[in-house]
């Protein structure tokens, strides 16, 4: 929703009618500043086509980035194991063990590594924990203690819902191997009875079964707890779904998504798809295609989206523009037919703005009308093409720019004053434009917006580049404080819910 340099295109429809505006086209260099605009698109992911139009990866750092968060939460899941987890009774070698509790519980740091064509494994190597219990052997019975340190190895692949338009995780796989092993039922008889190798077994089909048990339903469903469509205020509605199933390289993962603005009509273009490979130089990467954005510029601004009247409450009254004598050296023909009279402008979109990802440039096209008036009577008006240069730049997450410059050409529609050239119209509207787009668009892009990111994400080293019909994002990142205790609220609910 965000198009360069004009960085509020469709945030507010508003903002647009209170402008001159023409059919432009902008060139430009991307920056590396740029990167946290496209990384605010990459949360308003959405679909109407079958064609993959975002995709985000991560590589092996990426991962190494998610260890750190689970480190984070590891004091939370270890509490809720040690109030929540239910370990069922067991009849290993002709005894009964019950009401087992884990006392105490070590969580080392996760290691997560890809697995090509399969998912992500997590090893935990080195968890301790202490349990008791009681035991029952015929009439005899009694308590229990219990202290080991396991190694957990777990495989979990992430597949395309395409029926509930997710992704979704899957359980793929799961062992667990004793460094140590330590089983006391105070008892010498038991001791002897009991083979330890059984309760071990049993032990290993528990723990398994509760990480299937927690991929399918705690994970999936904080998944499931994020709204699909996605409103925002003065913004068309955003929808989700996965375009295919991901992909497991060696050295990264892909998220392939369609995306696209809600509308009641089809997109009268398609999406081209995306063809390009992550740098694994970088945590993670961020493809976006141009034809997620002209879903949102198709749905906000169609045609007479824009409809802008001067003067209006924006346009200051006194303005000479306002007035035919400023146009009696540059178009003497309308001053010479209504001397010293008001004029009024009206100014419209022809159709949606179109944008187009090339190499090192973007390019935007909005088709406009501007019309000139004199007592409600249309005496003039123009088509024209622009082609703007433009620049961005952001500092931490806020997002600035300037216009640098506008060429552009005219092409007269309908005159009342005589003929009037297509070359004298595009003069007089160089003038109108010094006088309104270009001053009033350097004053809003200098004053930037505030990307609402910036209370989630603090981004690093960053790569931006534009290709054939797709942007290309790769950055270093990490979380905000803010966006850590938000994590931890998810985590603590989600698992607390369920029923171990």
């Amino acid at each position: 929703y965000t198009v360069f340099p004009y960085t509020t295109l469709l945030r507010s429809k508003q903002w647009y009618q209170r402008r001159v505006r023409a059919t432009l086209r902008i060139y430009y260099t991307p920056s590396t500043k740029m990167l946290l605009l496209t990384t605010l698109l990459a949360c308003l992911v959405a679909t109407a086509q079958a064609t993959e139009t975002v995709r985000m990866s991560f590589g092996q750092r990426g991962l190494d980035f998610a260890e750190d968060i689970a480190v984070y939460m590891t004091d939370i899941i270890r509490d809720i194991i040690l109030n929540e987890l239910d370990i069922p009774s067991m009849a290993v070698s002709g005894a009964t063990l019950s009401n087992l509790e884990i006392n105490q519980m070590d969580i080392p740091r996760p290691q997560l590594t890809i697995v090509p064509n399969t998912g992500i494994n997590m090893k935990s190597d080195g968890v301790a924990v202490q349990l008791t219990g009681n035991w029952q052997y015929g009439w005899f019975g009694g308590s229990l203690s219990l202290s080991a340190s396991v190694v957990v190895d777990t495989t979990a692949g992430v597949k395309a819902d395409m029926s509930n338009k997710r992704f979704v995780t899957e359980y793929r796989g799961c062992s667990v191997d004793f460094y140590s092993f330590s089983l006391d039922f105070h008892d010498f008889l038991v001791n002897a009875v009991v083979n330890q190798n059984d309760v071990k077994n049993e032990l290993r089909v528990v723990v398994c079964d509760e990480i299937q048990a927690a991929l399918d339903n705690t994970v999936n469903g904080a998944v499931n707890s994020v709204p699909q469509t996605l409103e925002i205020p003065d913004l068309p509605a955003i929808l989700f779904s996965p375009d295919r199933n991901p992909t497991f390289k060696s050295s990264y993962i892909d998220l392939p998504s369609r995306v696209s603005a809600v509308s009641e009509s089809a997109f009268p273009f398609t999406a081209d798809g995306i063809s390009d490979e992550m740098d694994t130089s970088y945590m993670g990467c961020f493809i976006l295609s141009d034809y997620t954005i002209n879903t949102a510029t198709y749905v906000a601004l169609p045609k007479n989206g824009i409809n802008i009247k001067l003067p209006n409450d924006d346009f200051a009254t006194n303005s000479a523009l306002l007035n035919s004598a400023y146009f009696k050296d540059t178009l003497p023909q309308l001053y010479n037919a209504y001397p010293n009279t008001a004029i009024t402008y009206r100014i419209w979109n022809l159709d949606y703005p179109k944008v187009e990802f090339d190499k090192d440039l973007l390019m935007v096209e909005v088709p406009l009308r501007i019309s000139i008036k004199v007592g409600g009577t249309v005496i003039l008006s123009v088509k024209m093409e622009l082609k703007t240069k433009g620049s961005v730049s952001i500092a931490g997450a806020h997002l600035s720019g300037a216009v640098d410059s506008i060429t552009h050409t005219t092409t007269v529609a309908t005159t009342l004053i005589g003929a009037v050239s297509d070359s004298k119209a595009n003069s007089v509207m160089d003038s109108v434009l010094k006088k309104t787009i270009i001053p009033d668009l350097n004053a809003e892009l200098k004053a930037g917006i505030t990307l609402p990111i910036d209370e989630w994400v603090d981004l690093k080293k960053s790569l931006v580049q534009t290709h054939d019909d797709f942007l290309k994002v790769c950055a270093d990142f990490s979380l905000t404080e803010y966006a850590l205790k938000t994590i931890r609220e998810i985590v603590e609910k989600e698992v607390a819910a369920f029923q171990f």
